[in-house]
């Protein structure tokens, strides 16, 4: 079934034809994508070749994200809510071969695809579309530091650019972004620190014990920890004490 030609692939003003050749593997892939962006489709970077002496490489394939199905594994068997399924087995693709002269030229080329394309103008929220620019990171930085929570930073951004359509990202990358940048200061900041130190009382005390709890943000709710003598008081007493971490919240939360 070739359901995929739509209207959007005789305007478009992209053309993808064997023989055409790229400086680059990451250029062909733009080109690709760029071209897929004005059809209505998304990409996925399905192999590389690779020539084993030098490392470079020799062939690559990319695909529309919809190719190949989803492997059944034993806990899709058991989930309650399954994900919508992606892959549907279309066989749309590029394939670059590289040449003497260093450059990538396609070698093999399907258009047709099996499933309906969607409009150009909502290609903005395909996955190999979105993409957050170096000055937006900076912003949702910049607002995450000042104490804004995501959903009204994301909303700040949307109504400075003219609406979310023109963002080239959604909430998903906004919070995938965030999380990134907490494991990264998780690495040097307060709580590294502070696991740091309980990973020291190890060493000096076999006893000890800590355990950290996270949300789904990546952000630390719960910190519990315990000596020799706090465990001996504790069996002893039955006391806990416990602390609020809410008191005067910082800008990590």
């Amino acid at each position: 079934m070739e359901i995929g030609s739509s209207e959007s692939q005789s305007e478009c003003n992209l053309s993808i034809k064997l023989g055409m050749e790229f400086d680059s593997d990451e250029h062909a892939y733009d080109y690709y994508n760029e071209y897929a962006s004005a059809i209505g489709f998304s990409i996925r970077k399905e192999y590389a070749n690779k020539n084993k002496a030098q490392g470079y490489v020799t062939s690559r394939k990319f695909t529309c994200y919809k190719e190949g199905y989803k492997n059944k594994i034993k806990r899709d068997m058991v989930v309650q809510k399954h994900r919508q399924e992606t892959r549907m087995g279309c066989l749309a693709h590029i394939i670059i071969n590289r040449q003497l002269n260093e450059m990538f030229r396609i070698t093999s080329f399907e258009e047709k695809h099996n499933h309906p394309l969607i409009s150009p103008s909502l290609a903005h929220l395909l996955p190999s579309q979105r993409k957050i620019k170096v000055a937006q990171a900076y912003e949702i930085d910049l607002l995450d530091d000042s104490g804004i929570r995501p959903k009204a930073s994301f909303d700040y951004a949307a109504r400075q650019i003219g609406g979310e359509s023109f963002l080239g990202y959604i909430k998903r990358d906004q919070k995938n972004c965030l999380r990134d940048k907490r494991k990264e200061s998780f690495k040097h900041g307060v709580a590294r620190s502070l696991v740091d130190y309980f990973e020291k009382r190890i060493l000096e005390d076999l006893a000890f014990r800590y355990s950290l709890q996270l949300d789904d943000d990546g952000l630390i709710t719960n910190v519990f920890w315990a000596d020799e003598k706090m465990i001996r008081d504790y069996k002893i007493y039955g006391d806990i004490v416990s602390f609020d971490k809410t008191y005067r919240t910082n800008k990590e939360y």
